[in-house]
């Protein structure tokens, strides 16, 4: 690893996860962009995983050694093959590489036997304890601008409000709220809160946002909240996994597999939900 000044960057990192040794340079910007932005180090990841590919971790060391030398970064990068099952190695990255935010290209093709179908995503990083970002093409004008934050009811969205609080702290977003009211009392009551504790931390930090009510209870919400950010010009949407699959969802499929298939040129932060917060040390 390059060396860097004590206390400029902390050693936490954005992991670009590289699927494809040869098809590498919209994870790489995009990770660099988030490097930037958090004030984190960097590092190239490649998982030789029998299920999807035949490369060695031998062979993947040695390509992402020459992506690493190409690279000239005022912060620490480095890089590492792993050899093992997907899914179980993104869900211990935080411990493993002391991660913050994984980037993962999707894809939307027939082939089901790459590790970016979305359906691969989906399944594979259900489990993940730290963010992880998903984009269908690099988006180099991108300055993160204006954010769209779905609010729900759950208690899990305290880290999801945390996440939009970087970007409007360090890249000095909009955040967009987007919500709908519920007819229930009690969760109508949850969401208040939830937001009532987005607007005393905004204010704190001086971050602008912006009030989106939807009258459609029928649609999901994250779906809803996709379509404004196309229609609105807007960057990124923050949006959260589901935790308990219902029994309809079990033939329906998760909400997030329709917002990841949609989501077009507009790139996702997801968090999934769980009983413990993460936050990001800075």
């Amino acid at each position: 690893m390059q060396k860097y000044k004590k206390g400029e960057y902390r050693d936490q990192f954005v992991i670009a996860y590289i699927t494809d040794p040869n098809d590498y340079k919209d994870t790489v910007d995009w990770s660099i962009k988030f490097c930037n932005l958090l004030k984190k180090g960097l590092i190239l990841l490649f998982i030789s995983d029998e299920q999807y590919t035949q490369i060695t971790t031998s062979q993947a060391q040695k390509k992402l050694k020459e992506i690493n030398a190409s690279l000239s970064l005022p912060y620490v990068h480095s890089y590492v093959a792993l050899n093992g099952k997907t899914k179980d190695i993104i869900n211990n990255l935080g411990d493993l590489l002391n991660a913050v935010m994984i980037v993962t290209k999707s894809y939307n093709g027939k082939n089901k036997t790459l590790p970016t179908h979305y359906d691969n995503i989906i399944r594979d990083f259900r489990a993940s304890r730290v963010a992880y970002f998903v984009f269908k093409e690099y988006m180099a004008n991108c300055k993160f601008k204006n954010v769209v934050l779905s609010m729900n009811a759950m208690k899990e969205c305290k880290e999801k409000i945390l996440w939009a609080s970087y970007f409007g702290r360090f890249a000095h977003s909009v955040t967009h709220i987007f919500y709908h009211r519920y007819k229930d009392e009690y969760l109508q009551r949850q969401l208040n809160l939830n937001i009532g504790f987005l607007r005393k931390m905004f204010r704190k930090f001086d971050i602008e946002t912006l009030n989106v009510h939807s009258l459609n209870r029928k649609t999901k919400l994250d779906l809803q909240a996709l379509d404004y950010a196309k229609t609105n010009n807007c960057d990124v949407c923050i949006f959260q996994t589901t935790k308990n699959k219902s029994y309809i969802e079990f033939f329906t499929g998760l909400p997030e597999r329709n917002v990841i298939y949609d989501m077009g040129n507009i790139p996702i932060l997801f968090l999934n939900q769980r009983d413990d917060l993460f936050i990001m040390c800075e």
